[in-house]
């Protein structure tokens, strides 16, 4: 048995590889704000593990919304002295966790709820645009007869079956 590995297996390898070397730049130069980014960002971390569908749809509808909770208490960590205290303090006040995990669940609202929404308004919009059509093709058949109908009935029929 050989040791190799596929490409998959080596991309993933350099993408942990470089996760841990990025993150652990960050923790030593930012640490009070990876903190708040840590603990405010955990429902995102939970949806990048539980998404499994090709484009991460739902994390990421879930992670930028999540985002949009956590960075007000990220501004006010910068706009304070930026210290492990101030970090440790904005994770165990409860308003604060209060709004970072709501926001995440709005995240998840949104993918679960938008896209079927989405998907009928769609479909209505389509049915109106064939309902117009047939209208439009009732007075064209009014003006001109019934045999502009021929065209699209010698169109939907197969060629072998024609005249």
């Amino acid at each position: 048995m050989s040791n190799q590995q596929t490409p998959e297996t080596k991309a993933k390898n350099n993408a942990l590889t470089w996760v841990l070397l990025v993150g652990t730049f960050l923790v030593v130069l930012a640490g009070p704000t990876m903190i708040v980014l840590f603990f405010g960002l955990l429902p995102s971390f939970v949806a990048i593990i539980v998404d499994h569908s090709k484009g991460k749809s739902a994390a990421f509808c879930v992670g930028s919304i999540n985002f949009i909770g956590v960075f007000p208490y990220v501004v006010k960590l910068w706009g304070t002295d930026n210290t492990f205290n101030d970090a440790f303090a904005i994770t165990t006040d409860l308003l604060s966790m209060l709004v970072m995990y709501a926001s995440a669940a709005f995240g998840w609202l949104f993918f679960m709820f938008l896209p079927p929404l989405i998907a009928s308004v769609v479909v209505i919009m389509q049915q109106r645009k064939v309902a117009q059509l047939r209208g439009e093709q009732k007075d064209l058949i009014e003006e001109w007869g019934a045999d502009v109908t021929a065209i699209v009935d010698l169109k939907r029929t197969p060629p072998d079956n024609r005249r």
